[in-house]
């Protein structure tokens, strides 16, 4: 929780109402005790999202977002916590009364950032203007980047020499203090103690800006090839996290509005060349995976992105990494292919009118996935066709939208030489589990697991939709926190049990575990209360979960309650074990291909095992271990 007061948190709510605030961007009409609508954040024509009057949630079952009333108007005016509770403060009319700690923390920012100012007008004078600097701006020239860049970019060196404080000794005589300095990550203590360290000692430096073209950290690049790493960052400060800062937003915001599209790189260097050659929608991760902030920070400005990473194997794989978490916002994806054996820094050193070119022959997301998928597969062969359907079945169905799947599934099955009917039947059996038939009363279904109850049309099927891999197995442990986030009083004494859980993904582990933090800090909380303290996707997850409806809880049956619990619990376990059997089949059969014996005595050996375990955990479930 950023540092506001819980209890203007909680007067905003008090003040006003979730379907009254929704219903100012939709309409929404009856269904059962809930209410819902058409999705303002994905199309649709069927309306998916759910909202409960009774609960103070809304959750779309088509695009998985959800929270309360804060993240509601988070989504829709694409703003912060802060930015949402400033907003609704102002319409109910809440004084916000922000902590003295907040007040500090806004004046670190501003030390750190006046900090900055005079460190890159340091680094940039050693570039431009220092003997110290003559050798890296050498260097720079022949890499190509111009005069121009080098000003527009504030780029600049950090020199070493003899000494290890050059820019601790200049930002001394300025009046900076040495805890100023290492707040603002500009400077280190070395190992034992003793006197302060440069971060950035014999390093190209490019300045990092937010988006609104705040100076917030330095990116420094080896000047010596030799030396590692490669790049070195800012340290995060108050003023810098690297998840969280997309490079050159800043600049690139105008073009990617005038053309409607975003690229993402990967590196400073591919930035400033692509701005040179006149390619200046251009933004970077520095190096890093795109994260889901990244992503959002890119939604507000466009809802089209095209990815040019390196065509290495790190490359490829962030590319697949980026598809996959940018699909889900519902942004348009395409991939650049640079030639082989380039990044996209190189191409347009060598080609810098070859741009357009590579943007024509862009490749939509999922037919970009299907080639990687296949690629180096000769599908005039059976085997290899074999190969080929199990390597697209599980990019099909990454896929969300079921008329895209369609057409893909069309496409590659048409290349594997096969009926797209059957692809789509494996794919199908695959995501089994994610959209079960609604049921009309609760049962007990495959597993064990509990079925929610949807109350006329209510929101309970969303525990089968879940963000983090909308399995059966999820669902199981989405049952499981519905349970426990409506009896929070029976976490602590779970705890030991809750952490011995195997979770098939690490969304529900850390959701569990921070439910377990705020109920032993404060046994009295109710989480859903304070669902703003929880990051974005265990919001959804409580959520969705939260909306469902429970007949043990309705019918407050605490003999009902207890044998769900152990029912779940011991399904959980179950589920932990057959994923564990399942990694184990398949180095088995890779042990097989390789003919490597002594590991499949040993695969052998412990799939035994695991066998002999799910057996015995089925027969304390079920009663018989023949009870699938």
């Amino acid at each position: 929780m950023p540092s506001v007061k819980q209890d203007a948190v909680q007067e905003i709510k008090d003040r006003l109402d979730l379907a009254d605030l929704v219903s100012e961007h939709l309409r929404l009409q009856k269904a059962g005790r809930d209410l819902k609508g058409l999705c303002p954040f994905h199309q649709e024509k069927t309306p998916s999202l759910y909202v409960s009057p009774e609960k103070q949630l809304w959750h779309c079952y088509g695009c998985q977002r959800g929270g309360d009333m804060f993240t509601f108007i988070q989504e829709i005016e694409h703003i912060d916590f802060l930015g949402a509770l400033r907003l609704l403060a102002e319409k109910t009319g809440v004084e916000l009364e922000e902590s003295q700690g907040a007040g500090r923390r806004r004046e670190l920012k501003r030390s750190i950032e006046r900090l900055n100012q005079v460190a890159v007008r340091y680094f940039h004078h050693i570039l431009m203007e220092n003997p110290a600097g003559k050798g890296a701006l050498v260097k720079l020239e022949a890499r190509g980047i111009t005069r121009s860049s080098l000003g527009e970019f504030q780029i600049g060196f950090a020199p070493a020499g003899l000494r290890k404080d050059n820019l601790v000794r200049f930002l001394r005589k300025h009046g900076v203090g040495d805890g100023e300095m290492l707040e603002a990550g500009l400077a280190v203590r070395p190992e034992g103690g003793g006197e302060l360290w440069d971060r950035f000692r014999q390093r190209i430096i490019i300045p990092i800006h937010d988006e609104r073209g705040e100076l917030i950290a330095f990116g420094g690049r080896v000047f010596d090839e030799t030396q590692q790493p490669k790049y070195l960052n800012t340290s995060q400060t108050a003023l810098y996290d690297k998840g969280r800062t997309l490079f050159n937003l800043n600049r690139a915001r105008k073009a990617i509005h005038e053309q409607k599209h975003a690229v993402l790189m990967e590196g400073y260097f591919d930035a400033i060349t692509a701005w040179q050659t006149g390619v200046q929608n251009v933004v970077t991760t520095s190096g890093t995976a795109l994260t889901e902030h990244q992503v959002r920070l890119l939604k507000r400005e466009t809802q089209e992105l095209v990815l040019a990473f390196d065509r290495d194997d790190a490359g490829r794989t962030a590319t697949q990494r980026a598809i996959e978490l940018a699909s889900k916002s519902g942004i348009h994806i395409k991939v650049v292919r640079v030639p082989q054996g380039k990044d996209p820094d190189d191409y347009l050193r060598a080609n810098p009118d070859g741009w357009a070119a590579l943007r024509e022959h862009a490749l939509p997301e999922w037919e970009y996935m299907l080639r990687q998928a296949l690629e180096g597969l000769d599908l005039t062969e059976a085997e290899d066709r074999r190969r080929g359907a199990e390597a697209v079945i599980p990019v099909l169905a990454k896929i969300p939208e079921a008329s895209v799947l369609e057409i893909y599934a069309q496409q590659a099955a048409a290349r594997l030489r096969i009926e797209s009917p059957a692809l789509l039947r494996d794919v199908q059996s695959l995501q089994s589990g994610r959209t079960p038939p609604p049921r009309p009363s609760p049962t007990r279904g495959e597993g064990g697991t509990a079925s929610p109850r949807r109350g006329e049309a209510a929101a309970g099927a969303g525990l089968s939709n879940s963000p983090v891999g909308k399995t059966s197995q999820t669902k199981d442990e989405g049952y499981l926190l519905g349970l426990l986030v409506s009896r929070p009083d029976l976490i602590v004494q779970m705890a030991a049990e809750l952490q011995a859980i195997e979770f098939s993904s690490p969304g529900y582990g850390g959701v569990f575990e921070r439910l377990g933090k705020m109920v032993t800090a404060d046994p009295g909380v109710l989480p859903l209360d304070r669902l703003s303290e929880f990051p974005a996707e265990e919001q959804r997850l409580l959520a969705r979960a939260a909306l469902a409806h429970y007949p043990e809880l309705e019918e407050g049956s605490e003999a009902a309650l207890s044998q769900s619990l152990a029912q779940i619990k011991q399904t959980l376990r179950i589920n932990a074990c057959q994923r564990r059997l399942k990694a184990v089949e398949a180095e088995l059969r890779a042990a097989r291909t390789s003919g490597d014996e002594s590991r499949l005595v040993t695969l052998m050996e412990e799939h035994g095992r695991l066998a002999r375990e799910r057996e015995a955990l089925k027969e304390v479930r079920y009663g018989t271990s023949e009870v699938v």
